[in-house]
C-alpha cells in the first residue's frame, strides 16, 4: 500500500510539473542569471533534476562549453565564478559559515570558448559540508567532470597530501561511475561523452595564496604545477589502474592520466581588509587587489584558450538528465546491489530511513547558541530515539519483517556519539565562555576601583566578588550537569571531561586577576611613596641650601637639624595626606626609615662635615692671623725687665690676641661650642705658652748679659777654689758641692754689679741656672766625670772587702762542719756496739 501511495504521489508531482512547464513563455535564457538544474534531496543522500532548470536548458540550441568549478564548501567557488564573469553579483556569496550553494547551478555568460561556443559557468555545492555524506560529494564531482569542458578544483591557502588524496579519490569514483554507466544495458544508448577515455582539462586553483613555493620548485617554469605533481601518488599495478591507463610513457600519475591537462594556478587575496573579506559581494571588480585581478585574467585566458564544447548529441540537457538518472538507478559503486531481494531492500531502506530520521531529529537537539543542560539533552535525545523506533516500526508494519531494533540502536548510537562529541565541544566552549565572562566581570569591577586604595580594602572587595562569582559559576554548572531521568534506548550523555576542573580553573584565574590588581595597586602606592621620598629630599636640600654659606656652631646646628627634620617630615606627610591610610602601612615605616637614613641623615652628615671643614679653615686662618699678630707684638716687649712686669705685659698681650680669636667666633660667640674653636684656642694657648717661655728665657739671657761683671767674678772665685782643692776636696769631685759653691760665688758677686743689684732673688737664681748650664757646662761635666770615677773606685774597694769577708766566713763554716761530722761518726760506732751487745744477751736468755 505504501509503495502504491508513493508511486501515485510521484505521478501527481510529475503532472503538476508538466502543467507548470506548459505555462512557461518561450524566451531566451538571460546572461549572468544562474538557475538550478540539480538539487539535493532533504537528507543529501541523492540528487534530483530540477524541471524548471531543464526546461530552460532545453530552450537553448547552441553549443555550450561548460566551465565546472568544484571544491570544499566556503572555499570561494562562487566568488571565483563571479570573478571569471567579471561581475561580483552573479552567484550568491554569504557571510555565514554554512554552505550557501545547494545542488548544481548553471549561468550563461557572454564569454566565448576557443571553438566559438558559448561559455556557461557551473557552480556546485561544496564538498565536506555538515551532514553531507562522502557519496554525495562524489556525485557532485562526477557531474562536474562529465559535463564540464574544463574542470576547476578550488581550494584555499595551500596544497597538501590530504587534499591531493581526496581529489584522487573523487576522480577514481567519477571514472568508475562513467565506466559502469557506459556499460549499463538500458533502452537508451549512453551519450558519446562517456566513451572518451579522459576527463576534460583540470586546473587546481589555490585562492588566498600568500606563501612562497617550496624552494625546490621555485626555479621551475611552472613551479605551482610541479608542486602539485610532487604530491601525486603514482600508478600501482592493480588491474583497475591498468584498465584506466591511457597508454604511453608520459606522466605516470593518476590525475595526469584521467585528465587531459593538469595545471595549478594560485590567486592572491582579493581584499586585505577584514570587513571586505567577510562579504566580498559588496565589492566591485575594480575594488579588488591588483594582484588578484592580474592573476584572474591569466586564469581566464588559460581556461578559454583550450575550452571547447563537449559533444552531448545535440543538447546538454540530455547528458545532464542521463547522468542524474544513472545516479538515481544506483550506478554509483556504493549503492545497494541490484540482485538484493525486495524485502531486504525494504528492511534496509526502512532502517536507513529511521536512521536518517533520527539524524534529522538530532539536528533539532541542542541547536541554540548555548548548549542545553545535560538533562534536557538526554531528554531530547531519548525522545528522538523513541520517535525513530516508532517510525521504524510504522515503516515495517505492513511487511512480514522483524524490526531489527538492535541494529537501529547501534546506528543511532553512532549518530549519538557524534552528536555527543559536538555537544561536549559546545559545553566545553560554553564553560570556557562562562569562565571568561566571570573573569571579565571581576576585571571590570576591579577596573572601576580608583587606585591607589587601601590594600586591605581592595583585598576584601576582591575576595567578596570572587567568592560571589565562583559560587554563581559553581551553582550554574551544578544545575547544568544534572543528568535528569534515566534513558532506556541508549546511553545517557555525560558532562565532558575537563583537563582542569572549571571551578578550580576559575578560582585560579580570579586569584591571578586579584593578584595582578593588588600588584598594580602596590605599584601605585609605591609611586606615592616615591613621590613622598622625593618631596622630603627636596625639602631637606632646599633648607640646607639656604644655610650652605653660613658657619654654624653646635647649638645652631642642632636648631638647623630640628628645622630640617620638621620640613622633611612635613613634606613627606603632605604627599601622603590625600590617603591617610598610607600612614598605617608597612611601606610608611620602611620609606620613613629610608628617608631618615638616605635623605636626612646622609645630607645632614654631609652638611655637618662641610661645616666642620669650613670651621676648621676659618679658625685655622684666624689662628694664623692671631699668631702672626702675637709674634709681632711680642718682639716689642721691653727687656730686660722684672719678672712681674714681664708677666703683666705678656698677659695683656695674650688677652688681646685671645680677643682677636673670639671675634672670629661670631657676634654672639655662636662658634665657641665647636671643636674647631676649641682646637684653635688650644693651639693659641700653646703658642702663648711657648711665647711666654721664650720671653722669659730671652729676659734671663738679657739679664745675664747685663750681669757679665758678676759672672766673671764668680768664675774667678771658682778657679781660686779649684787651685786650692786637693785629693780629698769635694769641689771638683761632687757635682752638688760644685753647683752650690758656684751659686754662692755668683750671689756674692751680684752686689758688685750694677745690673745684678737690681735683680730680684728669683731672677738671680734664674740667671745662675742659665749661667751654670751654659757657661759652666764644661766644668760641671768634668766634675761629673770625677764623681763617676771616684764612685767607681770606691765601689770596687767595697766589693773587694766584701768578697774577703765572705771568704773568711765560708772557711769558718767549713771547719765547723768537719768537726761535727767526726763526732757523729764516733757516736754511731758506740751505738752499734751497744746494740750488738744487747742482742747477744737476749739470745742467751732465750
Amino acid at each position: 500500500r505504501h509503495a502504491t501511495r508513493r508511486r501515485l504521489c510521484s505521478r501527481g508531482a510529475l503532472v503538476t510539473a508538466l502543467l507548470a512547464f506548459a505555462g512557461v513563455v518561450d524566451a531566451e535564457i538571460p546572461f549572468n542569471q544562474p538557475f538550478q538544474v540539480v538539487r539535493p534531496t532533504a537528507n543529501h543522500t541523492a540528487m534530483l533534476p530540477v524541471p524548471e532548470g531543464l526546461q530552460m536548458l532545453a530552450r537553448h540550441d547552441g553549443q555550450i562549453a561548460v566551465v565546472s568549478v568544484v571544491g570544499p564548501y566556503h572555499s570561494g567557488k562562487s566568488f571565483l565564478l563571479n570573478a571569471l564573469a567579471g561581475d561580483p553579483g552573479v552567484f550568491q556569496i554569504g557571510r555565514r559559515t554554512s554552505p550557501e550553494t545547494m545542488g548544481i547551478w548553471l549561468c550563461r555568460t557572454s564569454l566565448k570558448a576557443s571553438d566559438g561556443s558559448e561559455v556557461w559557468l557551473m557552480d556546485s555545492e561544496g564538498f565536506f559540508g555538515p551532514g553531507v555524506s562522502e557519496s554525495y560529494d562524489a556525485k557532485i564531482f562526477t557531474i562536474a567532470s562529465l559535463l564540464g569542458g574544463h574542470l576547476v578544483y578550488n581550494t584555499v591557502k595551500i596544497i597538501d597530501q590530504q587534499a591531493v588524496n581526496l581529489l584522487e579519490m573523487l576522480a577514481r569514483r567519477a571514472q568508475l561511475f562513467r565506466t559502469r554507466s557506459s556499460a549499463e544495458p538500458t533502452s537508451a544508448e549512453a551519450p558519446e561523452f562517456l566513451s572518451v577515455r579522459s576527463f576534460p582539462p583540470l586546473t587546481w586553483v589555490v585562492e588566498d595564496f600568500v606563501q612562497e613555493l617550496p624552494e625546490e620548485h621555485r626555479a621551475d617554469e611552472d613551479g605551482a604545477t610541479a608542486w602539485l605533481r610532487s604530491y601525486l601518488s603514482e600508478v600501482n599495478s592493480s588491474a583497475l589502474d591498468h584498465e584506466l591507463a591511457i597508454g604511453g610513457e608520459g606522466d605516470m600519475h593518476l590525475l595526469s592520466r584521467l585528465y587531459s591537462k593538469l595545471k595549478v594556478h594560485t590567486l592572491f587575496l582579493p581584499a586585505t581588509q577584514k570587513e571586505h573579506l567577510q562579504d566580498l559581494s559588496k565589492l566591485r571588480f575594480e575594488e579588488l587587489t591588483e594582484e588578484f585581478k592580474e592573476e584572474i585574467e591569466v586564469l581566464k585566458a588559460h581556461i578559454l584558450s583550450t575550452l571547447e564544447a563537449r559533444q552531448f548529441e545535440g543538447k546538454a540537457m540530455r547528458a545532464l538528465r542521463f547522468i542524474t538518472q544513472a545516479l538515481q538507478r544506483g550506478m554509483f559503486h556504493e549503492m545497494p546491489s541490484l540482485w538484493a531481494t525486495w524485502t531486504a531492500q525494504v528492511a534496509e531502506m526502512s532502517l536507513q530511513d529511521a536512521e536518517t530520521w533520527f539524524a534529522s531529529l538530532l539536528t533539532h537537539v541542542d541547536h541554540h547558541d548555548d548548549p542545553v543542560p545535560l538533562a534536557t539533552f538526554n531528554r531530547d535525545v531519548e525522545n528522538a530515539r523513541e520517535r525513530s523506533v516508532q517510525f521504524y516500526r510504522e515503516l515495517l508494519r505492513d511487511f512480514d519483517i522483524n524490526a531489527d531494533i538492535r541494529a537501529l540502536r547501534d546506528r543511532m548510537a553512532n549518530h549519538f556519539q557524534l552528536k555527543m562529541t559536538l555537544y561536549h565541544e559546545r559545553v566545553q566552549r560554553w564553560v570556557g565562555e562562562l569562565v571568561v565572562r566571570s573573569k571579565d566581570a571581576v576585571a571590570r569591577h576591579l577596573n572601576h576601583i580608583e587606585l591607589p586604595v587601601d590594600p586591605n580594602t581592595i583585598r576584601a572587595d576582591g575576595e567578596n566578588i570572587t567568592k560571589f562569582k565562583i559560587k554563581a559559576f559553581s551553582d550554574q554548572l551544578l544545575v547544568f550537569a544534572q543528568r535528569g531521568a534515566a534513558v532506556s534506548l541508549g546511553k545517557a550523555a555525560q558532562m565532558p571531561a575537563f583537563s582542569l576542573d572549571p571551578v578550580s580553573q576559575l578560582t585560579t584565574d580570579l586569584r591571578a586577576i586579584m593578584g595582578s590588581k593588588e600588584l598594580e595597586n602596590e605599584r601605585e602606592i609605591a609611586q606615592f611613596f616615591k613621590a613622598a621620598v622625593a618631596a622630603a629630599d627636596e625639602a631637606v636640600e632646599g633648607e640646607l641650601k639656604l644655610n650652605v654659606n653660613k658657619l654654624m656652631g653646635r647649638t645652631r646646628m642642632k636648631e638647623l637639624q630640628s628645622i630640617v627634620a620638621g620640613k622633611c617630615w612635613q613634606a613627606f606627610d603632605e604627599k601622603l595626606a590625600k590617603h591617610k591610610w598610607m600612614m598605617f602601612l608597612v611601606h610608611y615605616k620602611t620609606h620613613k626609615a629610608l628617608v631618615q637614613t638616605e635623605t636626612y641623615d646622609s645630607r645632614m652628615a654631609r652638611f655637618g662635615q662641610a661645616n666642620e671643614q669650613k670651621l676648621n679653615v676659618h679658625f685655622r686662618t684666624a689662628m694664623d692671623r692671631c699668631s702672626a699678630s702675637y709674634r709681632a707684638r711680642k718682639s716689642n716687649l721691653a727687656m730686660p725687665a722684672s719678672e712681674t712686669d714681664l708677666e703683666a705685659e705678656h698677659r695683656q698681650l695674650a688677652t688681646t690676641v685671645r680677643e682677636m680669636l673670639d671675634e672670629q667666633a661670631g657676634n654672639n660667640g655662636d662658634l665657641k661650642d665647636t671643636d674647631a674653636y676649641r682646637g684653635a684656642v688650644m693651639s693659641l694657648n700653646s703658642v702663648l705658652e711657648e711665647g711666654l717661655l721664650h720671653v722669659r728665657q730671652k729676659n734671663i739671657e738679657l739679664w745675664k748679659v747685663h750681669s757679665d761683671e758678676a759672672t766673671r767674678c764668680a768664675l774667678r772665685a771658682n778657679e781660686a777654689v779649684m787651685r786650692q782643692c786637693g785629693l780629698l776636696c769635694f769641689f771638683n769631685k761632687v757635682p752638688q758641692v760644685h753647683k752650690s759653691t758656684s751659686k754662692k760665688h755668683l750671689i756674692q758677686c751680684f752686689p758688685r754689679s750694677g745690673a745684678g743689684a737690681r735683680m730680684s732673688p728669683t731672677m738671680q737664681m734664674q740667671v745662675f741656672e742659665n749661667w751654670y748650664n751654659k757657661d759652666l757646662a764644661h766644668d760641671a761635666s768634668t766634675v761629673w766625670n770625677n764623681f763617676y770615677i771616684g764612685s767607681g773606685l770606691l765601689g770596687f774597694c767595697v766589693l773587694m772587702l766584701c768578697m774577703a769577708a765572705g771568704y773568711a766566713a765560708r772557711s769558718r763554716r767549713r771547719r765547723r762542719s768537719t768537726g761535727a761530722s767526726k763526732e757523729a761518726k764516733a757516736k754511731g760506732t758506740e751505738s752499734a756496739i751497744a746494740w750488738a751487745d744487747n742482742g747477744a744477751i737476749d739470745g742467751r736468755g732465750g
